[in-house]
């Protein structure tokens, strides 16, 4: 059913869209306009959409639209009917001259964008929602912001923008429903849970992220009681998801063999269901099985670090397949894999003490002795990092250190390393060592350093990967943001970093690389009194500031030709 148009919508509504249902974003209520010669024939149109009659309704806001009277709010208002008749290069083509000003009004730039989304302009959409939202955040442009960017398989970023729009409005089921998916997937039961409350569970979707938060909540039988019903009766593409929710549930609950029975023979092409139904064999009993369900991928383990990104998956294979030869009584056959934990994560005292379990048991007495001094070195890290005083060392990057970077305490003995080796210019192995890091440190220059390898490597695609995984621990880093938009400037995603970098200069508004890596940006789209702005506010907070230096004085000499 269409929804009804308010009744006081008139020349005040800038922005809100037409359509209020439980899908769409609530309607502001306008204020009261006065009289005006126009307003007869907008509450005619509007009518006409209200009906439905959108041929006659474009008719009707075409002869506005010419009438010599039309102003700016009038016209942003036409425009946003023209969006909502299905008309959104119309729309667009009205609404970009209110919207490309740099002082355009947040419900201008926010109908903007969705006109330029409905006519296949997703990147300019994207600037303008962006904008949108930077000057006003609540505006609903984050809401179809966060849903675009979810689209997008931008996970951490929707998330920060869908949880807050959808805790306010809890009507928007869709948003709900899209920012509770993404809670799970961040694994945030809590959070999830919270988003889904007052949803009915006869929902096949909304039962099973219900029943993943459960999961991510080690509430076992909670979750087998929610999703065992969903098993008989449920869409055909959410079987495996069921499946293997459900499996983790019964392993929760301690039912290894209910998942076993779940699981066992869809496995292919899914090493996460390999490595579930090989912890639930083994739970159940069956090491044999669990050892020969595992063992496809314990022999697929690389040799190094080198290849790897976020180690712990690889690290997780090898300790359990370990663990499931050594308990067989295989000692001498599991060292290689727990070596290989180690090489993986050179830093976790329990890879070390499980290596020196099998050495001893292998007989091996002396190298395993020196792995409990390595596990015992590893265990006291953190404190021998903590009572350290020498100076910090500044990280090596291809453009100057984000403001605000935690440099309270020293870095790590590992960070040092990767800082040294990228400082000789020995890039991969420094990446090596980074990533090593990354696997036992809370210290969030490691990411950024990480990402900065991988740029100075020229692999932005993975740049991009590292900056959104470290987003994942803290989306309201700017640093983190920052390191986004500048990997996405890499890859020539212009609009995306744009986003990013005005984020980041939204989340600390002294971000010296992020005012210049933006100037930067703004140059090549032509808005340069914005990047000239820019600039001369960088040089303000920092005189020293070479790059902002340079661009300011190449803008001048252009201005001057």
């Amino acid at each position: 059913m269409r929804p009804t148009i308010p009744a006081l919508l008139s020349l005040a509504l800038l922005a809100a869209p037409l359509a209020a249902s439980v899908q769409t974003p609530p309607t502001a209520q306008p204020a009261a306009a006065p009289e005006s010669p126009l307003q007869k024939p907008l509450d005619d149109a509007i009518h006409l959409v209200q009906t439905g009659k959108n041929a006659e309704a474009f008719q009707k806001l075409q002869a506005i639209e010419k009438n010599p009277s039309v102003t700016p709010l009038v016209l942003s208002l036409i425009g946003a009917l023209y969006v909502e008749i299905g008309k959104p290069q119309e729309g667009l083509r009205v609404l970009k001259p209110l919207a490309d000003p740099e002082d355009a009004q947040p419900a201008v730039l926010y109908n903007a964008g969705r006109a330029a989304l409905r006519a296949g302009h997703v990147d300019e959409g994207r600037v303008y929602l962006t904008r949108s939202v930077l000057k006003q955040p609540d505006s609903p442009a984050a809401r179809e912001l966060g849903m675009l960017t979810a689209r997008d398989g931008r996970v951490v970023e929707a998330y920060s923008m869908l949880r807050p729009w959808a805790l306010h409005n809890p009507s928007d089921t869709e948003a709900r429903l899209m920012a509770a998916n993404l809670a799970v997937q961040l694994e945030r039961g809590d959070d999830a849970i919270q988003l889904l409350s007052n949803f009915p569970d006869s929902e096949p979707a909304v039962r099973l992220l219900r029943g993943k938060a459960l999961v991510l909540k080690k509430d076992g039988p909670g979750a087998v009681a929610l999703l065992k019903p969903l098993l008989t009766k449920h869409p055909q593409g959410m079987d495996l998801e069921v499946r293997r929710s459900l499996a983790e549930a019964e392993l929760l609950a301690g039912q290894p063999a209910e998942a076993i029975k779940l699981i066992d023979g869809k496995t292919s092409g899914h090493p996460a269901l390999v490595l579930l139904l090989a912890r639930a064999q083994r739970q159940a009993g069956n090491a044999a099985a669990a050892a020969a369900t595992l063992k496809p991928l314990a022999d697929k383990l690389p040799a190094n670090a080198d290849a790897i990104g976020d180690p712990r998956p690889v690290v997780g294979i090898a300790q359990e397949y370990g663990s499931l030869l050594l308990d067989g009584g295989h000692a001498a056959e599991a060292v290689p894999f727990y070596q290989k934990a180690t090489v993986y994560n050179p830093r976790s005292a329990d890879a070390w003490k499980s290596l020196a379990r099998a050495l001893d048991a292998a007989g091996r007495k002396d190298e395993a002795q020196k792995a409990l001094a390595q596990a015992t070195s590893a265990a006291n890290a953190p404190a021998r990092q903590a009572a350290a005083a020498p100076a910090p060392v500044a990280p090596a990057a291809p453009s100057p250190a984000p403001a605000g970077a935690a440099q309270e305490q020293p870095l790590s003995e590992g960070l040092q390393k990767a800082v040294q080796l990228m400082s000789q210019g020995q890039l991969e192995p420094a990446l090596t060592a980074v990533r090593q890091e990354i696997a036992v440190s809370k210290d969030p220059r490691a990411r950024m350093i990480e990402v900065r390898i991988l740029l100075s490597l020229h692999r932005p695609e993975d740049a991009l990967k590292a900056a959104e995984t470290a987003l994942a621990t803290d989306p309201a880093n700017a640093d983190y943001v920052y390191l986004k938009g500048a990997s996405e400037m890499a890859l020539q995603r212009f609009s995306s970093a744009e986003q990013d970098l005005r984020k980041a200069l939204q989340l600390q508004p002294r971000h010296l690389p992020a005012m210049d890596d933006l100037a930067v940006l703004l140059l090549r789209v032509n808005k340069k009194e914005e990047a000239r702005k820019l600039l001369q506010q960088a040089l303000r907070i920092n005189p020293q500031d070479k790059v902002a230096a340079a661009n300011l004085e190449k803008l001048n000499g252009e201005a001057q030709q």
